[in-house]
């Protein structure tokens, strides 16, 4: 399943992705999110949360960690660079008028797992990610950004690569998040999968997480009933 598709000139887009299951009205609507995109996006995505959905599951780390301020920097540095002409996602969840959850960690939690980081890993934070981030300012273009966004359902070499490289990181940026989040749907599953009205609940996260919502559904009977491309960022 494809999440984030690179389409040649065209950019990079996103998939909207409904989730059914028969004898229930609740559905989950995936949003894959990209954190830097064109303005049209996140306003196209609003739209959507307001006019079919009825509850939202958010993304967002708390306040309190200088690590995920950190890491955040490297993508808000590049808010409204001139050269590239994208923008930090600015979806306000407070005017959309829907109920919002967020099962994302406390500032202080992800800081403890900063800590608990082997030292190599944190001093990589320190250097290698304000590094990449100078030369994005200085050289990066769109079409660099498109060919590090691919991602479906099977773990790349790439993303391979990366969870090898720093796996303690990966672990608490990604995998301790994924379970949190996968709590939190099973949850709603419990819940108000009874239900025979229409209820959909959106899942509003980072892309990278999309592959654990898709698991962890599958495993509780959904199945992948439609699909759209919503553009984040055109290349040319």
């Amino acid at each position: 399943m494809q999440f984030i598709e690179v389409t040649g000139l065209a950019g990079v887009r996103s998939a909207v992705i409904r989730f059914e299951r028969p004898g229930t009205g609740l559905a989950f609507r995936l949003f894959p999110m990209v954190h830097l995109g064109e303005a049209a996006f996140y306003r196209e995505v609003a739209a959507r949360l307001r006019r079919s959905c009825d509850l939202v599951v958010a993304e967002g780390i708390g306040e309190g960690s200088a690590g995920a301020d950190a890491l955040v920097a490297s993508y808000r540095r590049l808010d409204g660079h001139e050269r590239l002409g994208l923008v930090v996602q600015d979806i306000d969840f407070d005017s959309l008028g829907l109920p919002v959850v967020c099962p994302d960690m406390s500032g202080a939690q992800f800081q403890d797992g900063f800590r608990r980081l082997p030292l190599k890993e944190r001093a990589l934070v320190a250097t290698v990610v304000p590094a990449m981030t100078a030369g994005m300012r200085l050289l990066g273009t769109r079409r660099w950004l498109a060919r590090h966004l691919a991602l479906d359902d099977l773990m790349s070499e790439g993303e391979e690569a990366v969870a090898d490289f720093w796996p303690g990181l990966d672990d608490l940026v990604l995998r301790r998040r994924d379970r949190l989040l996968v709590d939190t749907l099973t949850g709603f599953d419990r819940a108000y999968a009874g239900r025979t009205d229409a209820f959909t609940v959106a899942v509003v996260y980072g892309a990278g997480h999309m592959r654990a919502v898709s698991e962890a559904l599958a495993a509780l009977g959904y199945h992948a009933a439609d699909a759209e491309w919503i553009t984040v960022f055109t290349v040319e």
